[in-house]
């Protein structure tokens, strides 16, 4: 509610103050729109898990690389630790082959093991 002292002028000019405010807020807090080609997954291989390789139960696996533009992956790396499933996961992520694309493009996976189980 406004107060009953603010006369018209002073109301335009804190309209226009507020107009202003917003629009810079606006420009300070958005970023540039750079064209973002999804990338394509075209061919990878199974996951295999040693045997006695057991993921935690809801435990969330990340693996970073970075797609080549020949649609390759390099730089493989755990960011969720070490240890036998994180390792079968870099392996599995050397499978991935992607259609090509314009420049290197850094990207991870999560993965997250489900068991599936019939009612009955």
């Amino acid at each position: 509610m406004i107060p009953p002292s603010i006369d018209g002028a002073s109301m335009r000019r804190l309209a226009a103050a507020l107009i202003v405010a917003t629009a810079l807020a606006g420009c300070a807090t958005t970023t540039p729109s750079v064209p973002v080609t999804p990338l394509e997954l075209v061919d990878l291989g199974p996951v295999v898990l040693p045997a006695n390789c057991e993921p935690g139960r809801g435990v969330v696996y990340r693996t970073a690389f970075v797609v080549q533009p020949d649609g390759s992956v390099a730089q493989i790396a755990a960011e969720s630790g070490t240890g036998c499933v994180q390792q079968a996961l870099q392996d599995w992520v050397a499978t991935f082959r992607y259609r090509p694309v314009a420049e290197a493009t850094p990207t991870v996976i999560d993965w997250i093991a489900v068991t599936a189980r019939r009612g009955g």
